[in-house]
């Protein structure tokens, strides 16, 4: 059969194809790219040659072809070329070129078409069977590599599928068209056309598919990220290459002396052994060449006349016999390899995944150490910031919260020692366009790589800060709105942040949030613990904390210290005759009235009743009278109150000095009220006679 020789089909008609790299891209507005032309022309061209080594291999006296490589060379150019655009210049080349060669080779013009159409069914059923069943394998539709037996029982069963739908239109055809039609042609036809696309789209998708996740994992470590080559490879060193060269020079002799020295004797089997030793120790790529090799030097034997499958009468049969050992060899030898090859993907995927837990766990660890740090910290928003910077690697942490006016300021901040310190910052939250306001306003982390070549920064805090990456988490305490940001700079551009950064920024964050909460909380637990409920003064129990830590100061530092006891004039009477509503409104407006004459370092708390104490650190009793007075002034309501004034002397405590404070109040009321009185004699009993 002149023309059996020719096996090219058509590509896969499927309709959506992936996305390869750049060598295997298809351009975006569909157009097959220059480089897709460049493998469409060398395809054309090895598939020419490929079929005219095939024809080297035809037996004496028929048209019949041992080898055909023309077979799997096809298969594998569609694969190759999937999505690249070409598919209808690929159909046309692969149509000439069997056409033209069945016609050089004596076949008519009939017989070619019908090699024609043989190649083209051939290779669309290939392609069409294999992305159906693997529609992840590279250059199926996906993008794994070959490296399990399932996968190459697919490809076996589609490859067999297929050159039984090409047999129909190849040696079918011709034994219709010529009267002598014969099981055995067929069956050759199968079996070499199997064994071809077996073992070159073997090697071809791998090789392939590493090239591909090359081009992969270059274009993720440009983005930052990781993209892990799946494909086992095994790379020869040393004692591996001398083991090689071993094996290559055991598989020379093996075969000439079967095919040669013994070929009287019929035993072939013991060469499958060399093919269970390439399996077992070399790469497949290396297992499937060596097969391929064997191969060709077993056909070639048996057509020079040689060996143990020389001697079988028929043409058909011998074909058959040495295709069948030809078929068995590679079989034996990609599935020992793929075998290998899928108990290391699995091993590795295993080892991958405990590496991966094992970084979740350390992940966890740190944050569990964090939440607790943060649960008995002092400063919740200054570790939350040396938290964010050790979990990011980031050169700088400040956190951002609403001022009550319209702006997010800094609240707390860390930076590296040798960097620039994180100043007060302020963003207008309806102002300036800025990242960190977004970020505020949204429910996701933001990052920007590069701020230059983001138009959305502050370049105001940018320049300022030396940023060169950053990133913006909101805090969150389980509401709607945020309430704050945490924010994260770094001094040198950033391609990706790392994989298991978002997350745990997002779970430092809900601590962060959680922790602020509790910790403002706390403040006005104890606030409120220490606050007089009617006025918001301090309290009787905050008066004495405060006082005796205002002596201790004095003592230490030799400065001058007064305490004051103010008494609500006629209060008793006012409370009966207006209400004691009217009484509580009094005590409020007083307390608020006579608070704004004091400085922040003064402290008036409510004594009882209708009595307060002032406490005014660095005022002598002379300077103190200023301030009663303006105090008594300002006393709402039409009311009057009488101030006693004393000044610590050391050694006194606090009864001591409230003790003189109270009788000069008492010589105040005793004198018509309404007065500022400095205590003179102060160690004279108090006066615990009624006031009012």
């Amino acid at each position: 059969m002149t023309s059996d020789a020719q096996h090219r089909p058509a590509p896969p008609a499927r309709s959506s194809w992936p996305s390869w790299p750049s060598w295997l891209s298809q351009r975006a507005d569909g157009r097959a790219s220059g480089a897709a032309w460049a493998r469409s022309a060398a395809f054309a061209a090895v598939f020419t040659v490929a079929v005219f080594l095939g024809r080297l291999t035809v037996m004496d006296g028929t048209s019949l072809s041992l080898v055909w490589p023309a077979a799997g060379v096809a298969t594998l150019w569609f694969a190759v070329q999937r999505g690249a655009g070409t598919r209808y210049v690929d159909y046309a080349a692969l149509g000439s070129i069997t056409f033209t060669v069945n016609a050089l080779t004596g076949a008519s013009a009939l017989l070619s078409l019908c090699f024609v159409a043989a190649n083209v069914v051939q290779v669309a059923v290939f392609h069409a069977l294999l992305h159906r069943w693997e529609p992840s394998l590279w250059g199926a539709g996906g993008t794994q590599p070959l490296t399990g037996t399932r996968q190459l029982a697919r490809m076996l069963l589609a490859a067999l599928a297929a050159t039984g739908a090409g047999a129909l239109f190849g040696p079918t055809a011709v034994g219709v068209l010529t009267g002598h039609w014969s099981a055995l042609t067929t069956a050759v036809w199968m079996t070499r056309n199997t064994v071809s696309v077996v073992l070159i789209m073997g090697l071809g998708l791998r090789v392939g598919y590493l090239i591909a996740a090359r081009e992969r994992a270059r274009a993720a470590e440009r983005a930052g990220s990781r993209e892990p080559v799946a494909l086992p490879f095994q790379h020869l060193h040393g004692a591996r290459r001398v083991e090689l060269a071993v094996l290559l020079a055991a598989s020379v002799a093996g075969y000439l002396l079967v095919f040669h020295v013994l070929e009287t004797l019929p035993i072939a089997f013991p060469l499958i052994a060399l093919t269970v030793w390439a399996a077992l120790r070399f790469d497949t790529a290396i297992v499937v060449v060596h097969d391929f090799a064997v191969g060709v030097a077993a056909v070639l034997f048996t057509l020079s006349g040689h060996g143990p499958f020389a001697f079988v009468a028929s043409d058909s049969t011998r074909a058959l016999v040495v295709q069948a050992f030809v078929g068995l060899v590679a079989v034996i030898g990609v599935t020992l390899a793929l075998g290998r090859d899928e108990r290391e993907v699995l091993l590795h995927r295993v080892r991958r995944q405990a590496a991966e837990a094992d970084e979740r766990t350390a992940h966890v660890e740190v944050l569990a150490a964090v939440a607790r740090q943060l649960y008995t910290s002092d400063d919740v928003r200054a570790d939350i910031c040396a938290a964010a910077r050790q979990v990011s690697g980031a050169d700088m942490a400040y956190l951002l919260e609403p001022d009550g006016c319209g702006n997010l300021v800094t609240t707390a901040a860390a930076a590296s020692p040798d960097g620039p310190q994180v100043p007060p910052v302020t963003f207008s939250l309806d102002g300036e366009p800025s990242l960190t306001v977004r970020a505020f306003r949204g429910h996701e982390l933001v990052f920007v790589g590069d701020v230059a070549e983001h138009a959305g920064t502050s370049q105001r805090v940018v320049q300022g800060l030396r940023i060169a990456a950053a990133a913006w988490q909101p805090v969150h305490t389980g509401a709607e709105q945020a309430i704050g940001v945490l924010a994260l700079a770094w001094h040198r551009p950033v391609a990706a942040l790392q994989q298991h950064l978002p997350a745990m920024l997002q779970t430092l964050a809900s601590e962060a949030g959680a922790a602020i909460e509790r910790g403002d909380l706390l403040v006005r637990l104890a606030g409120a613990v220490g606050r007089d409920a009617l006025t918001g003064l301090a309290n009787r129990m905050r008066w004495d904390e405060t006082a005796t830590a205002e002596i201790a100061r004095a003592a230490r530092h030799g400065l001058p210290l007064t305490f004051a006891l103010i008494d609500l004039d006629h209060f008793k009477r006012y409370n009966d005759t207006c209400g004691h509503l009217a009484g509580d409104a009094l005590l409020r407006d007083f307390a608020a009235a006579a608070a704004g004459h004091l400085r922040d370092v003064d402290t008036l708390a409510r004594w009882g009743g209708e009595e307060f104490a002032m406490a005014l650190p660095g005022c002598t009793a002379t300077d103190a009278v200023a301030v009663a007075d303006r105090v008594r002034a300002s006393v709402p309501h039409a009311q009057t109150c009488t101030i006693g004034i004393a000044q610590w002397q050391p050694g006194q405590d606090v009864d001591d000095v409230l003790a003189a404070a109270d009788r000069a109040l008492y010589r105040g009321k005793s004198t018509g009220r309404d007065v500022s009185v400095i205590a003179t004699d102060l160690t004279e009993p108090a006066d615990t006679g009624g006031r009012g």
